[in-house]
């Protein structure tokens, strides 16, 4: 041991055991500056303490975590014994606690009280042993490998020569499982040499200081890859002369949290795991602080990375919670957008404005209607062509990519009295196509009647489906509906082979739709002089589609080849960040990114050909839209400061307008465009 260090030690026992009387002594608030009170179950012992202990302690936060019953711990840098008297009262008559110091003077006051703490405890015994030597070297002290559940240190491991040696023997100490929680001061930058020897600045706790990144690498080398801070705290320093040394040089008190646990990594890391406390932990009967940002209320589910969950159940607070099992990884762990996700996953959140607009914030990109910057390109047109009409949210799937979120559970659809008003209103209104779309629009009770009613007035009928539901006798005889009124069918089949089609909608539906597809050719369809047969090619992740005439002569060469079906055309939609996609984006860490994407491929060419400028949406309310997604956003057309609906055009056209603008409309304008009748460029 070299002198120097000797000389460090030295100084610390002078300036705790005889330049400081008491905490009012100090010269700055690092080694009493927390100014969060301690938890409730701390300050329940404290009266019980001796005033003479309580008088001299030197501290920096309240290291003393729940759930110690029990347990064996030790404090490291004791001083007089406030923290063990406290946690000699947590851990009960069946736990021990051993403080360590190398202050004679201190140690003298804590042992004092010995006895007569046990008694106000109501032990029979006391449960405290004091050890004088160095929190270096615990093996000296007898404290054997892997005995340990708990090493606490309140503001002292600063005051060491030696932390890495520290970090080593409570590492050692450690039960598996078992958990370092100390509060100590950290600073922003490493200090010179001679700041490090000023005698005041090491018994302020300042000198010694750990650099919070050569602290990080301290941990891993010796075990503990990842921690968490449960409090961060800014120092003040109150003298001027120690200010003026310092300079820039900033400190912190953080209470650190680190877990012996196997299998953590170096970052944190998403895996899709949720962590749910179920209580029963005496000192937090109803949440635990588990890091600064993050408190676990029982009963409710909370977004944890790989190694949070990790140190939950290895720790002795795996018995009080529920931690689901790793999943895929999705990249690296952010908590605001990981609780995100987790919420739009249990329904309590949904994509909606507010969702997109503070990404667009967070990401610098600026409101659709800014960046076209031309307002007379987002009139809608006088006397729109197409009205496009959803007339169920039913669906026999619940595709990954519905930004609509149809489904099975989903038993909304239109009323016939609507369907009547649309009818009426396409009349009068002079539009020219139907464009009826929904969930599995075969599912509405009345869907044969709207097909053929529309077919009477309309130029065109348009049918979008997923055409499986032809596969069940009560469905089938849709097929002749469709061609008996003429009506183009558009069908949604996101690849041309069964296994990537069926990761997207769901095992069969490939073999199905297929299936209906050469039905649909036996009646005519996609052959020449008959109706119209579309596919649609919805893209799987965050990324645009390749050119849609690419994709149209891979679908032409595998379907005829393979599958023996012909098709008219083939349209390649952008996804819309809505609805399950965007439950898949956030669940993937990924809707910045893919907002960023869109906003990088804004295509200026494809706004003037934008579909919501020359249609309107009904909804199965009845309401009007621009488009589909604004029902999502509970964006509708306002007339005279109110929603409008089908009933207000049955007689008259709506009145001249501005296309209701959001950040989805990016989808529709980048790359190639996107609209109901595939890429627009």
């Amino acid at each position: 041991m070299t002198d120097e260090k000797n000389d460090i030690r030295a100084q610390v026992r002078e300036y705790y055991g005889k330049t400081l009387g008491g905490s009012d002594d100090l010269k700055t608030n690092a080694c009493c500056c927390a100014t969060e009170r301690p938890p409730k179950y701390v300050l329940d012992v404290m009266p019980d303490i001796a005033d003479e202990i309580v008088e001299r302690f030197y501290g920096c936060g309240s290291p003393i975590p729940p759930a110690l019953t029990g347990a064996t711990v030790v404090d490291l840098g004791c001083g007089t014994g406030r923290d063990v008297y406290v946690l000699s009262k947590l851990v009960g008559p069946t736990g021990r606690v051993i403080g360590v110091d190398m202050t004679p003077e201190q140690l003298a006051v804590a042992q004092k009280y010995q006895d007569e703490q046990a008694e106000k405890f109501g032990f029979e015994h006391s449960n405290v042993e004091f050890k004088a030597g160095y929190i270096e070297d615990l093996e000296e002290l007898g404290i054997e490998d892997g005995t340990v559940d708990l090493v606490v240190s309140n503001c002292v491991i600063n005051l060491t020569p030696f932390k890495d040696q520290v970090f080593s023997e409570i590492y050692r100490v450690l039960k598996p499982g078992g958990e370092l929680y100390f509060s100590d001061v950290f600073c922003d930058r490493r200090m010179s040499d001679e700041l490090r020897a000023d005698p005041v600045l090491r018994g302020e706790c300042l000198g010694g200081a750990m650099y919070i990144d050569d602290f990080r690498r301290m941990l891993a080398k010796h075990g503990w890859k990842s921690y968490v801070c449960t409090a961060v705290e800014d120092i003040h320093v109150s003298d001027l002369a120690l200010e003026t040394k310092l300079g820039f040089t900033s400190f912190t008190s953080r209470t650190v949290r680190a877990i012996k646990a196997e299998g953590l990594e170096d970052a944190e890391e998403n895996y899709g795991q949720v962590a749910r406390y179920l209580g029963g932990m005496p000192e937090m009967p109803r949440y635990f602080d588990l890091t600064e940002e993050l408190r676990l209320i029982k009963g409710r589910e909370y977004a944890v990375s790989g190694n949070l969950a990790a140190m939950l159940e290895q720790s002795r607070y795996g018995k009080y919670f529920e931690v689901t099992p790793r999943g895929a990884h999705r990249g690296g762990f952010d908590l605001a957008r990981a609780q995100q996700a987790l919420e739009m996953r249990r329904g309590k959140r949904k994509a909606d404005l507010d969702y997109l607009n503070e990404a667009c914030e967070r990401c610098g990109i600026p409101s659709f209607y800014d960046r076209v910057n031309l307002p007379e390109i987002l009139q809608a047109s006088e006397r729109p062509a197409t009205m496009q009409v959803n007339i169920t949210y039913a669906c026999n799937l619940a595709c990954r990519h519905c930004y609509l979120e149809c489904g099975p559970r989903n038993n909304e659809v239109m009323p016939r009295e609507t369907m009547e008003q649309i009818l009426a209103a396409f009349k009068s209104g002079g539009y020219k196509t139907l464009d009826v779309t929904g969930g599995s629009p075969e599912l509405h009770p009345d869907c044969e009647w709207f097909l053929r009613e529309g077919a009477k007035i309309a130029e065109k009928v348009i049918v979008r489906t997923n055409l499986t539901l032809e596969e069940k006798p009560e469905y089938e005889h849709f097929l002749d509906v469709f061609a008996e009124v003429g009506a183009d069918v558009c069908v949604s089949l996101p690849y041309f082979d069964a296994e990537n089609a069926d990761n997207q909608r769901g095992r069969g539906v490939f073999k199905r739709a297929i299936a209906n597809i050469r039905k649909l050719n036996e009646r005519g369809y996609g052959r020449e002089g008959g109706p119209e047969l579309e596919i649609v090619y919805n893209v799987a992740g965050p990324f645009l589609p390749p050119p849609q005439e690419l994709l149209a002569d891979a679908y032409r060469v595998k379907l005829t080849e393979q599958q023996g079906i012909d098709f008219n055309e083939l349209y390649a939609f952008n996804n819309f960040p809505l609805g399950r996609f965007a439950m898949d984006l956030a669940d993937a860490g990924l809707t910045d990114d893919y907002l960023k994407l869109l906003h990088d491929n804004f295509n200026a060419f494809a706004v003037g050909k934008i579909m919501c400028r020359d249609q309107v949406n009904v909804d199965v309310d009845g309401r009007l839209y621009d488009c589909e997604c604004n029902h999502v956003l509970e964006m509708p057309i306002q007339l005279d400061g109110r929603d409008a609906t089908i009933a207000d055009i049955v007689d008259v056209p709506l009145p001249p307008r501005e296309v209701r603008t959001n950040p989805v409309c990016y989808s529709c304008a980048s790359g190639a465009g996107s609209s109901c009748g595939g890429s627009l460029i």
